[in-house]
């Protein structure tokens, strides 16, 4: 018997393959005005379908994921960057072994101005097509 629907099942793998509606790459670099990286933090990437991150590492660069899966839909994403934690600082040890004290809270430094801590303030937004480099120049913040 002969199977009539292998090579309609064929191509329809290979167009998915292929790309038909699949996460493509998006990276690129955070960089102060003059040109210096910004060495820690996370860029957000969010639509009303869903929301991506990619972490900051040396040099500035990222790399977005969604979830496990690297890239993104293509889309029109806003943009944002955070991901600034408080530090918590364990009691000191006493001579018991024992803690002596109270765990201290230290919030966290934010090299950037407060305005790219939300994607709603931050001005940036990107168009996803296909692999995309998306450059982010940032702000000190005003002290």
């Amino acid at each position: 018997m002969k199977n009539t629907h292998y090579p309609s099942t064929l191509i329809l793998l290979l167009l998915f393959a292929v790309g038909c509606g699949g996460n493509v790459a998006v990276t690129g670099k955070v960089t102060f005005q003059d040109g210096t990286p910004l060495e820690s933090g996370t860029v957000f990437f969010e639509s009303t379908e869903l929301s991506a991150r990619g972490y900051i590492l040396s040099g500035g660069m990222y790399s977005l994921e969604t979830g496990e899966q690297k890239g993104i839909p293509p889309g029109t994403y806003r943009v944002s960057i955070g991901g600034y934690e408080p530090t918590v600082v364990p009691a000191p040890i006493g001579p018991d072994g024992l803690p002596a004290g109270m765990a201290r809270i230290v919030p966290p430094v934010i090299p950037i101005a407060d305005k790219f801590l939300s994607a709603e303030t931050s001005g940036l937004v990107c168009e996803v097509k296909r692999r995309t480099k998306f450059d982010i120049t940032v702000e000190p913040p005003v002290r």
